[in-house]
């Protein structure tokens, strides 16, 4: 995930932690992943804003939607990460069930095709 606002936070979040560097430590990643998500070359990956909301003490919903108090007691992070890890999974289980459901309907166009020619 990246948007422009996004990377905007990212980089205050980095800034405040002391640069690139230490903040890819904390994160537990390369600074050169930190470098390409920067850029836009990479999407912000979910283990970076974990570790920013968990390591760093930064809520999620200020990280990721620009809402909400910028800092969390470590209590609150910790719901609000959960809660999102959960919703990202629900995200990818109704993707594929979708293109489960875009495939089927392929399988019934090409049938109804062939059974009209």
């Amino acid at each position: 995930m990246s948007d422009t606002q996004l990377l905007k936070r990212l980089r205050i979040v980095i800034k405040a932690c002391g640069g690139q560097s230490k903040f890819a430590k904390i994160c537990g990643v390369s600074q050169s992943l930190v470098s390409l998500m920067l850029s836009g070359d990479r999407d912000v990956n979910f283990t970076v804003i974990r570790s920013a909301c968990h390591e760093l003490g930064y809520s999620p919903e200020w990280l990721i939607l620009g809402t909400g108090e910028k800092k969390l007691d470590g209590k609150d992070a910790t719901k609000l990460v959960t809660e999102i890890q959960i919703l990202r999974t629900e995200v990818e289980l109704l993707h594929v069930r979708m293109r489960s459901y875009e495939k089927e309907f392929e399988n019934i166009l090409a049938k109804l095709k062939a059974e009209g020619k």
